[in-house]
């Protein structure tokens, strides 16, 4: 008896498996037929983005607002999606900042692509996602990748997972909301990445609409931890367009990107600037730190661009100035090459300075679960925190201060700030890079005047993109006098 209900128990278990697998194929298959089961989709419209963590180049507005904000327009967007390849190509008329920290505008091409060799299952998550996230995408995904579905207000969620997994080991998970009409309202994943951990990417189609040939949303938003990336405008769509190959054809000399190239092998030099004060570098290329001994703490000035800098840095640090905690990591703006070391110093302890206005989103970001990567946050996971910088803060212990000081308005950053060190006359600042022989761009500019209101005695002048040689306020003063005698 008892080996018998044992038996009807498995094969209820394996009967109530089946039911749900065939639960999926139905409302995947359901949904397919919703959007006229398509081989292929071209749409237009007018789009947005934004370099992540950054401000978009704007002819209505080139002053930075906030992260993201203002975004960069897209004119004359087109997307084909290609289900039988797969591949996705995307095209439109842009526009982007000016070389050199200038803030003129100049014509740009959008484009962006899945290849069908980025789009295999197998191949990175990050490559392959922006295919599948799409709502024809992703059930082409999950019909092939054995997804699960389940009841969610209102909703019935599928859910499948690629081939690849995390550095971690850990699978990636996307989900597609599929709402009472069979339509896909929103998709769903995660990718790791540095600053924003476990980051995620949330695609919402809304406005569905009848186009003529097909049906398909008439507005796509992309938010990517939680902060706007991408929009689109939908004004036409078209099912299986003839020449669904031909209609956005890859830039001449495209060929989808290789593998990326291995970083270079890390060698950190000092250069000695005071009693406990140096610059660290590692040559040409390098995002430069500079380290500040007070009594009983270091503080670190930028923490070096990437992780593996920022572990270099450290090591140097402790070599330097041993036996202190580096207490304190200062971030001279949030952009993503200033920000990509920072999970090194949080592992370490240090309490991250930063402009008031980045503290938001850096906080989210940086506590964020990180359990899609291995590097070393991921493996000693510490909660960050954060000292902000309104427009003025001193740090002193009675015998070495550092002063920090917002710098606004700047087209670059909403959240910028510079450090000067009055002891030894150094002035440390990010992204207002000064080249020898060449007038002050549009960055340099908006710094000077608020250096002339601040008053500051300063001599040596330390940019976190490396000089070739080293800088003065003479260099500054010399490049804004080119500017304002008309050198272009």
């Amino acid at each position: 008896m008892f080996k018998r209900s044992a038996g009807t128990a498995i094969c209820f278990a394996f009967l109530c498996g089946s039911a749900v697998a065939q639960d999926a194929k139905t409302v995947i298959a359901n949904a397919q037929k919703a959007l006229g089961d398509l081989k292929s989709i071209t749409y237009s419209g007018s789009a947005k983005d934004v370099a992540f963590q950054q401000c978009g180049a704007n002819s209505a507005d080139m002053m930075c607002r906030g992260t993201h904000d203002p975004m960069r327009p897209i004119n004359n967007y087109v997307r084909v999606i290609d289900l039988g390849a797969p591949a996705s190509r995307a095209t439109g008329a842009t526009n982007n900042i000016g070389a050199g920290g200038s803030t003129a505008l100049t014509p740009g091409t959008y484009f962006q692509q899945v290849t069908p060799q980025q789009a295999d299952v197998s191949q990175p998550w990050g490559n392959s996602l922006e295919f599948y996230i799409t709502p024809w995408g992703f059930l082409k995904g999950a019909a092939e990748n054995n997804a699960t579905v389940k009841k969610q207000k209102g909703f019935t969620v599928v859910t499948w997972s690629p081939e690849v997994k995390a550095v971690s080991g850990k699978n990636y998970v996307i989900n597609g909301y599929v709402d009472g009409q069979n339509r896909v309202d929103r998709v769903e994943t995660w990718l790791g990445e540095n600053i924003m951990g476990d980051m995620h990417i949330l695609a919402t189609y809304s406005g569905w609409k009848d186009f003529g040939s097909v049906t398909a949303p008439a507005k796509i938003v992309q938010t990517r931890g939680g902060w706007p990336f991408f929009e689109v405008e939908v004004t036409a769509a078209k099912a299986n367009p003839p020449d669904v190959a031909a209609l956005v054809p890859p830039p001449a000399g495209n060929r989808g990107g290789g593998p990326p190239r291995a970083p270079a092998p890390l060698t950190v030099t000092s250069e000695k600037l005071g009693d406990g004060l140096y610059r660290l570098t590692t040559g040409p290329g390098s995002y430069d730190s500079v380290i500040v001994e007070f009594k009983d703490y270091i503080m670190m000035l930028e923490a070096g661009q990437s992780i593996a800098r920022g572990q270099a840095y450290v090591t140097e640090t402790k070599k330097l100035i041993p036996n202190k905690p580096i207490r304190y990591v200062m971030n001279t703006h949030p952009h993503s090459d200033h920000t990509g070391a920072l999970p090194a110093l949080v592992e370490e302890g240090a309490i991250i300075i930063t402009q008031k206005n980045n503290e938001a989103f850096l906080e989210k970001a940086l506590n964020t679960p990180r359990t899609l990567l291995d590097d070393p946050l991921a493996k000693n996971p510490k909660k960050a925190k954060f000292e902000t910088v309104a427009e003025k803060k001193v740090y002193s212990d009675g015998t070495r201060t550092v002063e920090m000081y917002h710098i606004p308005p700047a087209p670059h950053s909403n959240g910028l700030i510079i450090a000067y060190i009055p002891k030894e006359k150094v002035l440390f600042q990010g992204d207002f890079s000064v080249n020898p022989g060449e007038p002050a761009n549009d960055h340099v500019m908006a710094l000077y005047p608020v250096l002339q209101k601040l008053n500051l005695d300063y001599d040596r002048y330390i940019n976190v993109h490396t000089s070739a040689a080293p800088q003065h306020k003479s260099d500054v003063e010399k490049a804004v006098e080119m500017r304002n005698n008309g050198s272009k």
